[in-house]
């Protein structure tokens, strides 16, 4: 087994289409100018958050405002840091932009400390005291948009699908609502309980219901759908991105777990600390994720947390149930002893079963063969032919073992499943004896190595993908041998049909006339019952003749040899007043092979015949060009359509003969607009 390794590749150098104004607009500001203003919007966050700590003490002890938070502090000075490091290596990307909407949090909470001071606490309203109040309403409603536009967009700026839009257009409806609703209700600023809305209008208390609604919508179906989203993502992701992916995951996990632990411990000071750690995970995960996913396994990484969380919080609750039930049975036992041996053991041998979940999620089937095998057979069986079923087999092995690229290469057979990213492992495909190709399985990371699971995994499939190759050639080697014996068919029934018409036919034909001048000259020598024979045996020779003619006619089209085939197709759509009809044919149609000949114009015969019976069309259009070496022709109709479920009848099932006789397919698809199209791919060259 070797192993090859591609150039790098980066998402900086992929083309990034703009989507939407904005981003247009974006991508003509340079981005030396893009770096320098996030680098200035960090710097101003940092700074408004160093000032907000002061003069929220000086506030707050002249004044009843809400207890600060170092969760807004991390808010707002850590997510505008890390988001100016991701813009630098990324400037026109929007999730680098998206980590710096948190730069306006130290401004908003300083205006609104001014908005409480100029009311609480100056004996005079201070200039702008009541427009930096009604600012410290509505303020906050900017935030609902980061989480689920981050988890929308993430990692490449651009969304999923083009109907994942209605999920972003959603997100900013909703938090527009909170804001109007926030900005214009009758009650209190959002820091403080003693400042009312200077601008509210009032018997609006309602709207709060707004605000509420607006928040709720896109910090919970928001952020669902925005990880919906990133659930799409992982199915479709390879090498870098996959990367990237599992860099934010691990954030997610790291945020959901410190708020998970500050909830159950419920102490002040240590609950809000734990809470501001939670807040940095996604962004630094982020930030790795963009600028430096390469430096660590991250898949290792992720893979040994999600064990450990889930096999701790399986054992906490294990033991929450055995010591709370046992209490409630049997006050004062030492069931709380009994607990801790039995999660021991639990833990001992709960380990194994977690990892092998968690490991069947991250990485398939990498460590059970026999479930890779079966599943690849599975995914196998319902193929109709060895080109479908090798196709099957190399996607099926890249979705059982979680890989970004699987491929088989061989002689005149290929199946090709993903991208590679990281390089790959080459794995020999041998059936029968007979090295028939390559199996080349993707890695994950440069520095992958394989287990003796996967292995064995992987050649049992490569020795699977040898011998459906091996059919493959066979199968296809019979086509060709019967497309060669249809050309030689049809060539020689050419000659046959040459001979007996050009020569057998008038030898005959001339004999005829012989034998009737002697008839009348042995009639005029007196002897009619003598002449009456000869007459017996012209009639049976002229009748001779015209069954010859009838072997030559059955021997190949005639028009085709009066005509050619261009003058052929011609003439078969000539003289029809409805459907109008219309023809396009190119140059060298004459030239192919007989075979393919006679197959065009009996597919063009059929597929005309059906539109004129059945179709009901206006326009009725045939094409023949030759293209590539091969012979299209094409029947284009603008009728009532194919049934969705047709019958095969004699006609759609002898076009499809035809055309596999020389090596060629027919397809019926349907006409953009209505109608049908059978569109026939035949070999044109010489053969």
């Amino acid at each position: 087994m070797t192993t090859h390794q591609p150039p790098a590749t980066d998402l900086a150098d992929l083309p990034t289409p703009p989507v939407g104004r904005v981003r247009a607009a974006v991508r003509r500001v340079p981005e030396p100018v893009l770096v320098r203003t996030a680098a200035v919007l960090a710097v101003v966050a940092v700074v408004a958050m160093a000032a907000y700590i002061p003069v929220y003490d000086w506030v707050a002890a002249r004044a009843d405002v809400v207890p600060l938070s170092w969760g807004d502090v991390i808010l707002g000075s850590a997510w505008p840091v890390i988001g100016a490091f991701v813009v630098r290596g990324r400037p026109r990307n929007p999730v680098g932009w998206l980590l710096m909407v948190p730069s306006s949090y130290g401004p908003y909470l300083l205006v609104s400390l001014y908005g409480v001071a100029s009311a609480r606490i100056a004996d005079d309203p201070l200039p702008l005291g009541d427009f930096a109040a009604w600012i410290g309403t509505w303020g906050f409603a900017q935030y609902f948009v980061v989480v689920p536009m981050l988890l929308l967009l993430f990692p490449d700026g651009h969304l999923p699908g083009r109907r994942w839009r209605f999920a972003a257009y959603g997100v900013f409806f909703c938090a527009a609502v909170a804001a109007l609703s926030a900005a214009f209700h009758e009650g209190p600023v959002d820091i403080s309980d003693e400042v009312d809305n200077p601008y509210g209008i009032p018997g609006t208390r309602w709207l709060m219901y707004g605000v509420m609604a607006g928040a709720l919508i896109t910090l919970l179906p928001g952020t669902l759908v925005g990880v919906a989203s990133l659930i799409v993502r992982m199915r479709r992701a390879v090498g870098v991105q996959r990367a990237q992916l599992h860099w934010l995951a691990l954030g997610a996990v790291g945020m959901v777990t410190s708020w998970l632990v500050s909830s159950v411990l419920n102490d002040g000071q240590l609950t809000d600390a734990l809470f501001s750690v939670g807040l940095l995970c996604p962004p630094i995960g982020i930030a790795v994720a963009m600028l430096r996913h390469r430096m660590f396994d991250v898949v290792v990484v992720l893979n040994r947390t999600i064990v450990s969380i889930v096999l701790t919080a399986l054992m906490v609750g294990v033991y929450a149930v055995l010591v709370i039930g046992a209490g409630q049975v049997v006050p004062k036992s030492t069931m709380g002893i009994v607990g801790v041996a039995f999660i021991a053991l639990f833990a001992s041998f709960g380990h194994d079963a977690v990892q092998r979940v968690v490991d069947r999620w991250l990485f398939g089937h990498r460590h059970d063969p026999y479930a890779v095998v079966a599943r690849v057979g599975r995914h196998v069986a319902p193929a109709s032919e060895p080109t479908e079923a090798l196709q099957r087999l190399v996607d099926a092995l890249r979705k059982a073992l979680r890989l970004p690229y699987v491929a088989f290469h061989g002689d005149g057979v290929e199946a090709v499943s993903g991208t590679a990213v990281a390089g790959w492992h080459t794995v020999p495909a041998r059936a029968l004896g007979q090295d028939i190709g390559e199996l080349h399985v993707g890695m994950r990371t440069s520095k992958e190595r394989w287990t003796p699971e996967e292995l064995a995994a992987v050649e049992e499939v490569a020795a699977r993908a040898a011998t459906l190759a091996y059919a493959a050639n066979l199968v296809a080697d019979v086509a060709a041998s019967r497309a060669r014996i249809v050309v030689a068919r049809e060539e020689e029934r050419r000659r046959l049909r040459a001979d007996l018409h050009d020569g057998v036919g008038p030898a005959l034909a001339g004999t005829a006339h012989q034998l009737d001048a002697l008839a009348r000259r042995i009639d005029a020598a007196g002897q009619p019952e003598l002449a009456g024979r000869a007459r017996g045996v012209r009639d049976r020779l002229r009748q001779t003749v015209t069954d010859l003619r009838s072997v030559v006619h059955g021997l190949r089209p005639p028009i085709l040899d009066q005509l050619g085939l261009t003058g052929a197709l011609r003439d078969l759509i000539a003289g029809y007043e409805t459907p109008r009809c219309t023809v396009d044919l190119g140059p060298g149609l004459d030239t192919v092979p007989a075979a393919v000949e006679v197959a065009a114009y009996a597919i063009t015969a059929e597929a005309v015949n059906n539109a004129v019976r059945h179709s009901a069309a206006g326009e009725l259009h045939v094409g023949a060009h030759l293209r590539g070496g091969n012979l299209v022709v094409h029947i284009r109709d603008n009728g009532c359509g194919m049934p969705v479920h047709p019958s095969a009848g004699v006609g759609l099932r002898s076009m499809g003969e035809r055309a596999g006789e020389v090596g060629g397919r027919v397809d019926i698809l349907p006409t953009p607009g209505g109608g049908t199209t059978v569109r026939a791919s035949l070999p044109g060259g010489q053969q």
